[in-house]
């Protein structure tokens, strides 16, 4: 994987449902504090599509958003699980956030596609619940 995505990790984040990790998230990833709500309203508009889990235990909220500051991956692993994110979705654990800015370079999109290629990796994918911070990152970016 390229070495030009930014990543941030955060481990044992005490976020106790789905509003709360999208405040969470919104907050890293908002341009200016007055831009939060859009990103929660667009990161609730994409869950409207349809589901965000990738495996068990674990969602993959992305958006692509003009209030973002900059294109990014973030790990959000939980203290506690979410065990009931929605009517379907239980026991949630880890958070593979991507976060693009509009027009983003056709590079680090593709470089984005590349990792999450790797999240199709049922194992690879349970390994990243329990692994260090510094592991996530060293071992995202051997990918």
């Amino acid at each position: 994987m390229s070495r030009n995505i930014p990543i941030r990790t955060y481990v044992d984040c005490k976020l106790d449902n789905r509003d709360e990790v999208f405040s969470f998230i919104a907050d890293l990833v908002s341009e200016k504090p007055t831009d939060a709500s859009q990103v929660i309203k667009q990161l609730e508009q994409r869950e409207e599509l349809g589901s965000t889990m990738i495996a068990e235990h674990v969602l993959l909220p992305h958006i692509e958003s003009p209030y973002a500051r900059q294109s990014e991956i973030i790990f959000i692993r939980l203290a506690e699980p979410i065990q009931n994110w929605d009517e379907t979705t239980k026991d949630i654990q880890l958070l593979i956030v991507i976060s693009l800015t509009e027009n983003e370079s056709v590079q680090l999109k593709k470089d984005i596609a590349r990792f999450t290629r790797t999240l199709a990796d049922e194992e690879f994918v349970q390994q990243l619940i329990t692994m260090s911070e510094q592991d996530i990152l060293r071992t995202v970016n051997q990918n």
